[in-house]
């Protein structure tokens, strides 16, 4: 059975997760497993998460079933609940297909992409996806703003369908070999819209004045935001010039670096408030609990999460498979715990899933458009 058709984000990650689920402790061939109606109701309503009893039991749920029932993920088995609206009370959940690189057709092309339809029967696939990703944002951007270049990918190749060539699309670009024309770093930049983003200079003497820190020193205030990758740690830079904010110090976090550097802080750094933004995916909330540990045994202020920038992340950013395995259920509970509580259902369905969500759907463009973040701040 394959998957037709353009299925919802939150579908999406039912699917998912249903398969996570299903596949739990059984053989990792077998094209189908079953799961029964209690896990598939549990998996709902952790990911569509409905205000109301009436959106999910039964009718939501037996609509959702069907348009996956139709794509052929899913189909009925044995006998249903006997109730007015009948629910199966087992389904058989089809893995995933095992992607195929071959050849992709010719898209229609933009102008400035159109020298390509003479050379795409010649191209490698992985060539292919990327023109292809690259055209279709071209032609639903005709206008973009300038965004970072980690932004600018994750924009481009952030969506489920790219996934094979880039599992992490926030990095497609960071290697420029895609030749003949992305190989080209100027021009790349050019036709994008890309602004440099460069990480800040590290140095033992972060907490001294800003001329010697980079933007590290942000302010009088006594709030320090740490941020694990360095471009929305830019971005966030860039989008407080001349903000209002009781921001001191704005810090990448390095990624696990930041679980041994928290012990770097000193009472005379005067920090009086520790906030955390970073990706929705095991470690990036590993990486905050293992930090708030330490800090609770160097009597450091608790590590927060930045609940605006994590309220931006889930509305904003699109859920894909990630590197990492799927997790546990107990293990997801406990990751996600330390999030907003508003997030934490759907994140452990992401979590149980092995699905993510990058810190980088936050970027420079919604950073500038909004101040609802800077609560984050205060």
């Amino acid at each position: 059975m394959t998957d037709t058709g353009p299925l919802s984000m939150r579908d999406q990650e039912f699917i998912a997760v249903l398969r996570s689920r299903a596949g739990q402790g059984k053989s990792k061939t077998a094209k189908s497993h079953k799961l029964g109606i209690a896990t598939v109701k549990e998996v709902f309503r952790s990911v569509y998460q409905p205000r109301t009893e009436q959106e999910y039991e039964p009718k939501a749920l037996l609509s959702t079933l069907n348009r996956l029932k139709e794509r052929g993920a899913v189909r009925w088995v044995g006998r249903d609940d006997g109730e007015n609206i009948a629910l199966p009370l087992t389904i058989l959940v089809y893995r995933r297909p095992e992607p195929k690189e071959g050849p992709l057709p010719l898209p229609p092309l933009v102008e400035t992409l159109s020298w390509l339809a003479d050379q795409w029967p010649r191209l490698k696939p992985r060539h292919q996806a990327v023109y292809t990703a690259v055209n279709e944002w071209m032609l639903n951007h005709p206008e973009p703003a300038p965004a970072p270049l980690c932004e600018r990918a994750l924009e481009i190749f952030g969506k489920r369908k790219f996934t094979q060539w880039f599992p992490e699309p926030e990095k497609a670009f960071r290697s420029f070999s895609f030749s003949p024309y992305f190989s080209d770093r100027a021009k790349t930049g050019e036709l994008l819209n890309i602004r440099e983003s460069q990480p800040p200079l590290l140095t033992e003497r972060y907490f001294g004045g800003s001329q010697e820190s980079g933007y590290a020193s942000m302010g009088s205030g006594n709030i320090l935001m740490v941020v694990e990758n360095h471009t929305t740690c830019w971005s966030m830079a860039e989008s407080l010039d001349g903000v209002d904010h009781d921001l001191k110090h704005l810090a990448w976090g390095i990624g696990k670096s930041f679980v041994r550097s928290i012990a770097s802080i000193l009472p005379k750094h005067e920090v009086g408030g520790i906030r955390y933004f970073g990706d929705v995916d095991a470690s990036g909330l590993a990486i905050p609990i293992g930090a708030n540990t330490r800090a609770g045994e160097s009597g450091l202020p608790e590590v927060e999460p930045a609940v605006e920038l994590y309220d931006a992340l889930f509305t904003l950013g699109t859920a894909l498979p990630g590197k990492e395995k799927p997790v546990s259920g107990i293990q997801a509970e406990k990751l996600a715990a330390w999030l907003p509580e508003q997030h934490r259902e759907r994140a452990i369905g992401l979590l149980m899933s092995g699905e993510r969500l990058a810190q980088e759907w936050v970027g420079l463009r919604h950073l500038e458009s909004t101040q609802a973040w800077h609560a984050d701040l205060r």
